[in-house]
């Protein structure tokens, strides 16, 4: 038996609260003992702590027994960050046990992903195909006013990991940010287009929110030649808690009073370009 599996095994808590759902996950090292996404309409105050309870319960882990959590720290919505960064905070002092912020849009990517190859799982000849394959990964979340919260993703399908349990999860390229959509979209293309055919992706894939960004999206299919889908979907818990736990298990912590939510700002420019609309 290897030294890694002789470890004892780890549970985290893993919670987001950065969209309308509420994401919560309890995690045994890399796999998903349980999760559940609940509609809250942004009314995580009420209900957090009620659903990390059950989670807790129908996992059977009592509370002695955690060692970590993970939080999503944004972007998103200011005030579902703020719970979720305050509960996981209180939570991780009042039990002495480390916690660590991560990239909502990092847990939107990965659950746009998983969304994206559960639907085409039934094509066999497609699943092949895609198990070789090299993704550029864009999460959207609506920011109003034509602005998304997005970022950028990279996963390479066939990449071998090190350890059982170690995930093999996207890599990120781009910063979290809020920009206008038509500008963000110009930026992509412009990426794309400055890499050899050689380093291109097979495939690109936006995620989220996407439904009042759709007409912006389709710009790139062109210029991408096709290799261009989108996938409406939210935030997955169990994404979010693999998210989480790969961090955790490898020992990537906060220092619990200086973790903050992640809201991003809009750039100067882009900002005036909005003053100079209204």
């Amino acid at each position: 038996m290897s030294e890694i599996n002789e470890q004892p095994r780890k549970r985290f808590l893993v919670l987001d609260t950065s969209t309308a759902a509420q994401n919560v996950a309890v995690m045994q090292d890399n796999t998903v003992l349980v999760a559940e996404n609940s509609y809250a309409d942004r009314n995580h105050s009420v209900g957090l702590v009620n659903g990390i309870q059950k989670l807790m319960e129908q996992s059977n882990t009592a509370r002695n027994e955690l060692t970590g959590i993970a939080v999503g720290v944004g972007p998103g919505s200011y005030t579902g960050i703020r719970i979720a960064v305050t509960t996981a905070k209180t939570l991780a002092w009042t039990l002495n046990i480390p916690v660590v912020g991560f990239s909502s849009l990092a847990a939107l990517a990965w659950s746009g992903y998983q969304e994206y190859i559960n639907t085409t799982s039934a094509d066999s000849a497609s699943t092949t195909d895609e198990a070789e394959s090299t993704f550029w990964i864009i999460p959207l979340m609506d920011g109003r006013r034509a602005q998304v919260y997005t970022s950028l993703f990279e996963f390479r399908a066939n990449h071998i990991t090190e350890t059982e349990q170690t995930l093999s999860l996207p890599h990120r390229l781009e910063e979290d940010r809020i920009m206008l959509m038509d500008h963000w979209m110009n930026q992509i293309a412009e990426q794309y287009q400055a890499v050899s055919e050689q380093e291109r992706p097979d495939h690109i894939l936006i995620v989220g929110e996407t439904p009042n960004h759709q007409e912006r999206a389709e710009q790139l299919r062109d210029i991408v030649k096709g290799r261009l889908t989108i996938v409406e979907c939210g935030l997955d818990a169990g994404c979010a808690g693999e998210i989480g736990a790969s961090l955790l298990f490898t020992e990537t912590y906060d220092e619990t009073h200086h973790l903050l939510p992640n809201y991003t700002q809009l750039s100067e420019a882009e900002a005036n370009l909005l003053r100079q609309s209204k």
